[in-house]
């Protein structure tokens, strides 16, 4: 894959930028805020989803304006497209994308077009917070491979929050509720099922070349337990049985308190069976960087071309070593590559093998070693 060209409209800091990239990796550097960052973000809302930063709409319109887009020129494994995206000049809160010039009704058509991987600073944050997140990071790594797992989790949660409502405002309503829950049920076994299979997937690939840490994953869901041991039907009727018995329960917690939407990602390093939360937070970083290269190599291999790959400040908390063996897997990665910094000097092993380029103020400027 690559990036021919790309295009900014009145988005965060950028009033127009119009770019084309002449390397396969690119290295921006520059003072904090000055807008690496915005860039890479801009990169990531070229696939469906919220992009990195996870932004609201109306963040990411430059300050004043009323409207942004991001366009880019690219090839691909079926050839030459141009991709657009932006909020709806029609004034709805969605998101609307272009291909080729047409309207794209269904975001899984650009997912299948192209997929984004990436790791920000907040990412450090993954072993710490709430089980929310780690349940994020897994979805998004499912998504690159499995499009149509973005349609069934927002099914999911939509039918879990009409649910709630039911259970606050007419609880009385049983058959309404036996089919809202038989909806979670479906969607539940669909969505639990395609993390399993992502899950296996990352336990199943090994990288003899690399200097990271493999990590082993595991699904902690009850959902993902019955269906090891039970098909699919079986499994519905389970999560049936259970949301309809906690009913009492639910209305008193205010929310549903068994499903898919509860599964967290437990991480642990695979030569030492040593859980990711035992772990140093240089370790945490070395095993985060370990698991993206991990899932942009078996997207690689499944796809047919590595996907877009996009690290914001990746060199933090990593040892020299370590820098340097990131540095140099990169160049062997055939694919978009963006990596930020505020030191530039950091990216010296890329010296000969990769664009530079200076951020400020929502400009670029080429840089040279």
């Amino acid at each position: 894959m690559r990036i021919q060209k790309l295009v900014l409209t009145d988005f965060r800091n950028y009033r127009h930028l119009s770019w084309a990239p002449e390397h396969n990796v690119t290295v921006l550097s520059g003072e904090n805020g000055s807008g690496k960052t915005n860039l890479l973000e801009a990169v990531s809302l070229l696939s469906p989803g919220r992009g990195l930063r996870g932004a609201a709409m109306n963040q990411l319109t430059r300050f004043g304006c009323a409207h942004w887009g991001v366009a880019a020129h690219i090839e691909t494994r079926t050839g030459y497209h141009e991709v657009g995206t932006g909020n709806d000049p029609a004034g709805s809160a969605k998101r609307v994308f272009r291909l080729d010039g047409e309207p794209v009704r269904a975001h899984s058509d650009i997912a299948s077009l192209l997929a984004c991987v990436w790791l920000t600073p907040q990412m450090d944050r993954l072993f710490s917070e709430a089980a929310s997140g780690r349940r994020r990071f897994l979805d998004r790594l499912v998504v690159a491979l499995d499009p149509n797992h973005a349609r069934e989790t927002a099914a999911h949660d939509r039918s879990v929050a009409q649910r709630n409502r039911l259970l606050t405002e007419r609880p009385s309503e049983t058959a309404w509720l036996n089919a809202v829950e038989d909806s979670i049920a479906r969607h539940a076994v669909a969505v639990t099922a395609s993390r399993i299979t992502l899950i296996e997937a990352m336990n199943l690939h090994v990288d003899t070349q690399s200097d990271f840490p493999e990590s082993t994953l595991a699904l902690e869901c009850a959902i993902g337990d019955a269906l090891r041991d039970h098909s699919a039907l079986a499994v519905e009727d389970l999560i049936r049985h259970e949301l309809a018995a906690q009913r009492k329960d639910d209305i008193a917690r205010g929310s549903t308190g068994w499903g898919a939407h509860r599964a967290d990602l437990k991480i642990s390093d695979r030569a030492s069976g040593r859980d990711v939360t035992h772990s140093s937070s240089g370790q945490q970083k070395a095993m985060l960087i370990g698991i993206v290269l991990a899932h942009a190599a078996i997207i690689a291999a499944q796809r047919g071309e590595a996907p877009i790959m996009l690290l914001d400040e990746p060199l933090v908390h990593l040892d020299e070593k370590r820098r340097g063996s990131l540095l140099e897997a990169l160049t062997h990665i055939e694919a978009p590559i963006f990596l930020t910094g505020t030191d530039r000097a950091a990216f010296a092993g890329l010296s000969q093998r990769a664009g530079f380029l200076h951020v400020e103020e929502g400009k670029i400027h080429p840089e040279y070693f």
